[in-house]
């Protein structure tokens, strides 16, 4: 039974050390692009490419696993036999795509993905462009990573043998059981909230040490898992290529690049607050009722509330992308997975640190979740503050630190920022399992979003207390606020799941930068998270032509729509209604429709043109 366990061990070293040793030949290989960057931020690669290593290799050692626990209970050498020739196969296919990656990283600056794996179906193809240094390197590095790490695991794993148990029918279970259970965890990157993502090894701005840390073999099977079937059968293609961007280039036509220009000045610091699951339901614009966020309601008598406001996903990462990085969800896929395809897209932060803005992220919850924290470091953001970051002293519920004390800490962190300067705080206390602090007056309706709501009552009276202490902040007469949720949640309201109230969340604009002209005024404009960076920049005076998929809210002369994904399909928001499609189902449906056939039909059209071409985009990407 000893022997066991330690044979078990002893595997998931040998493959830990496998990655080690292959991250090492990669750093040495690429080490041109190491030479201005500190040794100890090479060495902490390993540290940050644990938990994913350690998950990989917890996958690689399941089937043995099980060969192991029949040693057990049978005395023959055909489970050794069943050992060797897995762990070769699982050697071949790790080393393949150790060699693939090391080779491709020099002409992509990125790691293996399926589109760079489709290229190796043309073998002939490499052969030709590759030189012949390369080529012997990559034999070479083939074959001495598999005999070597075969007569390692041959010598050193197997060796001594496990021997079959008494009463190993009665045992043999149990081991399998407890040892699958821990590989289970491992797997799994431990029993937090949120599985284990690849943000878990991101720690760098330099993209090269980020690269280096993300295990490979992860990396390869979550991308072809996700995104291997598209590049052959793009579900939203509706029409030829070029009649979608015709008509998307019409959308986005403006007969003149202006803006209303509501800031008094141009050099402002920005605080966005993205609210956790807000919905439009919770204001008493939309609800009636004054008693659920009372302080959200005051302050939108004195800012410029956005009536017409609409979610472009369902999930807080689609929601950071599209106001970060200017890109729409895209259905049924997050692009935030996939570092080959959000790299391509321009960053918000980089654009005002164009003109000395420092920037900050904090969020009191674990940015693994949807590969947040990855997507943050790509797009430059100067600090980034998490849960983990911060002293285990405040309290916290079950997935992070409360919205009180993230306000409070926030707040103290900018006091002595130089400005000007970005801050994005994300709230989380208005997420399930809703475990915040009973310190404020609950709602006692009668529905079964009363814990929803009772949340989202808790943010906004410590988001009320938030603003009275930070009036008296130094910074705080050059500050323009953003408050706006990252998606709808259901509330005491019913929605259809196909309408645009089921789309629509609060945004709000508020601060003495304001002109006062528009202080308590409302913004009735269509418009989605994704025109965020273009309306921000062009109230700063910056060039925008990078975020092409959103528009300016503020220009008059800007389309009048807003698109959001919804899985399997789309929807499309017009002054004329709402119109979703399913693809799947081949049909669409209209609510709140109050044009006539013909306008439906080009609404229906237009709306395919914008998501194939997206969808055609990300595949690109």
């Amino acid at each position: 039974m000893k022997q066991y366990c330690i044979v078990i061990l002893k595997t998931l070293l040998f493959w830990i050390l496998f990655f080690a040793i292959t991250r090492i030949l990669f750093l040495l290989v690429y080490s041109s692009l190491l030479a201005t960057i500190p040794a100890k931020e090479i060495f902490a690669v390993f540290y940050h490419a644990m938990r994913l290593d350690l998950a990989t290799a917890c996958y690689l050692i399941s089937i043995p696993l099980l060969f192991y626990t029949l040693q057990l209970c049978f005395k023959h050498k055909i489970f050794t036999i069943l050992l060797r020739t897995t762990t070769m196969i699982e050697l071949a296919i790790t080393s393949f795509i150790v060699i693939a990656e090391t080779g491709v990283y020099g002409e992509w600056r990125s790691k293996l993905n399926y589109k760079a794996l489709a290229y190796l179906r043309h073998p002939e193809e490499i052969i030709k462009t590759a030189t012949t240094s390369q080529l012997i390197f990559s034999v070479v590095y083939f074959a001495v990573l598999i005999c070597g790490f075969y007569l390692l695991y041959n010598r050193f794993v197997l060796k001594p043998s496990i021997v079959s148990v008494k009463k190993s029918f009665i045992k043999a279970p149990l081991c399998f059981i407890v040892t699958g259970f821990c590989c289970f965890w491992g797997m799994r990157g431990g029993f937090n909230a949120i599985p284990i993502t690849q943000s878990a090894s991101y720690f760098s701005h330099h993209n090269i040490l980020n690269d280096a840390a993300v295990n490979p073999h992860w990396n390869i099977a979550l991308n072809i898992a996700d995104f291997g079937s598209l590049e052959k059968n793009n579900p939203f293609r509706f029409m030829d290529t070029q009649t979608a961007v015709e008509t998307i280039n019409e959308l986005r036509k403006t007969i003149q690049d202006t803006t209303t220009v509501l800031l008094k000045r141009q050099d402002v610091n920005l605080v966005l607050i993205l609210l956790e699951s807000w919905s439009a339901d919770l204001l008493e614009q939309f609800s009636g009722s004054n008693e659920i966020v009372p302080c959200f309601n005051a302050l939108a008598k004195e800012g410029v509330l956005f009536t017409n406001f609409y979610a472009n996903g369902h999930r807080s990462q689609q929601a950071i992308c599209s106001i970060l990085g200017g890109f729409p969800s895209v259905p049924n896929y997050d692009i935030t997975d996939n570092h080959s395809k959000y790299k391509s897209l321009p960053s918000f932060i980089d654009k005002i640190a164009e003109r000395g803005y420092h920037s900050s992220f904090y969020f009191g919850g674990n940015l693994d979740y949807g590969n947040i924290r990855a997507f943050l470091l790509h797009i430059n953001f100067d600090k980034m503050t998490e849960e983990k970051n911060i002293s285990k002293q405040i309290p916290r519920g079950k997935l992070g630190i409360h919205d009180q004390y993230m306000f409070e800490y926030q707040r103290n962190d900018l006091k002595d920022q130089e400005e000007p300067f970005f801050s994005m705080l994300f709230t989380l206390s208005s997420h399930s399992p809703y475990d915040q602090p009973k310190n404020t007056k609950e709602l006692t309706w009668d529905t079964k979003e009363i814990n929803y709501l009772n949340s989202a009552k808790y943010s906004d009276y410590w988001l009320g207390q938030y603003f009275e202490k930070v009036k008296k902040e130094h910074w705080y007469d050059n500050t323009l606020f953003i408050l706006v949720a990252d998606h709808n949640h259901p509330s005491h309201i019913e929605r259809s799941y196909f309408s645009a109230e089921n789309q629509r969340i609060p945004m709000l604009w508020f601060g003495n930068v304001l002109k006062d002209e528009y202080k308590g005024t409302v913004c009735n404009t269509i418009a989605s998270q994704v025109d965020l960076p273009q309306t921000i920049l062009a109230q700063l005076g910056f060039d925008t032509q990078s975020f092409t998929w959103g528009k300016n809210i503020f220009n008059p002369y800007s389309s009048e729509f807003a698109y959001f994904e919804i899985n399997h399909g789309f929807g499309w928001i017009t002054p004329h209604g709402c119109l979703t499609h399913l693809v799947n189902r081949n049909n669409y449906q209209e609510t709140h429709f109050t044009g006539d056939s013909t306008q439906l039909k080009n609404m229906l059209f237009t709306g395919k043109a914008y998501v194939q071409k997206l969808f055609e985009t990300y595949l690109e990407y």
